[in-house]
């Protein structure tokens, strides 16, 4: 980050492109606040949101941390869910297919309309995160089924 202090709606725009805050750009912009105020930070500023994300961001490492120590056949549709959650919270949006990884989906470079290959692609990433199986209603069959209607429509 900048020694400028963004606003807050730049900071939501810096996760959600997958960039980390980490404790030192928090500090940089405590301390450029206080500056600009002659006082302390600025409640509800961007010191303040920095901060925010900051903890969100590493308590999405910890989960995934903890997640990726469990043998695959161990983890749980409630493991998933929650760092489906703790992902969403980091980056400030919704993870797209095959996120668990750490890296958000990239805004713009997604298809609007959820391809076969898509569907394929979060198959795979299920089946690896659920120990070789794919739960029924999961994300991926949600995505085939999309997928296949999208396709008879073009067909009509």
């Amino acid at each position: 980050m900048s020694s400028e202090i963004p606003d807050i709606p730049e900071l939501k725009r810096i996760v959600e492109s997958g960039q980390r805050i980490d404790p030192e750009d928090v500090s940089a912009l405590a301390q450029n606040e206080s500056e600009l105020t002659g006082g302390g930070p600025i409640s509800g500023g961007a010191a303040a949101t920095a901060q925010s994300l900051a903890m969100k961001q590493m308590n999405f490492d910890e989960k995934l941390k903890a997640l990726s120590r469990k043998p695959q056949s161990h983890i749980t549709q409630e493991d998933a869910r929650e760092l489906h959650t703790a992902e969403g919270l980091a980056f400030n949006e919704a993870p797209g297919p095959g996120s668990a990884l750490g890296v958000p989906a990239i805004p713009g470079e997604a298809s609007v309309y959820i391809t076969k290959d898509d569907a394929r692609e979060a198959q795979h990433a299920e089946s690896t995160i659920y120990g070789g199986q794919n739960p029924r209603g999961g994300i991926a069959a949600q995505m085939q089924s999309a997928a296949d209607k999208i396709e008879h429509a073009y067909r009509g």
